[in-house]
């Protein structure tokens, strides 16, 4: 069987957006961040990403999503560092630019849902990406009503307090 190669222009394009308009907007723009802003924006803002999630320890998570972020900076098209904060940051790399234009046709046609998913969600470091994923996530899983809802997510994520979770509005577009 031949082995196919797909072209991930649109995947690519959307990382390097990602990682030129969160520059000096989200507090740690890294592995964790960008899986829970692209499930969002698949899951809410209906942008077609492509991409299957799985619950994780840290709330949604794609594994290859995770492979083409690897397989993209190896292209120079974005840089992961690893920070004294101890953690990743994603970052703009030489070909960010030049990617972000061969993604450019998908990029146009959801530009309104990327501004508000950066606008709503972008200012947000991990830990408050991994609480409103994870409601998402459960929430369309299975049809739970609220009280169900917070007892299953109190379950999954016991660091995160009841009050915490229960003071998350995720929205649905």
């Amino acid at each position: 069987m031949p082995i196919q190669f797909t072209e991930k222009w649109d995947q690519y394009g959307l990382m390097a957006e990602l990682a030129l308009k969160l520059e000096g907007v989200s507090p740690q723009f890294g592995k964790t961040v960008l899986q829970k802003l692209v499930y969002i924006l698949q899951e809410i803002y209906r942008v077609p990403c492509g991409y299957d999630y799985i619950l994780y320890n840290y709330g949604p998570y794609s594994e290859e999503l995770a492979d083409d972020l690897s397989f993209f900076a190896s292209m120079d098209g974005v840089k992961i560092d690893w920070s004294r904060r101890l953690r990743y940051e994603i970052k703009e790399a030489g070909k960010t630019a030049h990617f972000r234009k061969r993604g450019e046709e998908l990029l146009t046609k959801y530009a309104s849902q990327i501004n508000e998913v950066l606008k709503d969600f972008g200012g947000m470091n991990a830990k408050e990406l991994e609480l409103r994923s994870t409601i998402l996530y459960v929430s369309k899983e299975e049809p739970l009503m609220e009280k169900d809802l917070l007892n299953r997510v109190k379950e999954i994520k016991p660091h995160f307090s009841v009050a915490e979770i229960d003071s998350v509005q995720v929205y649905h577009h």
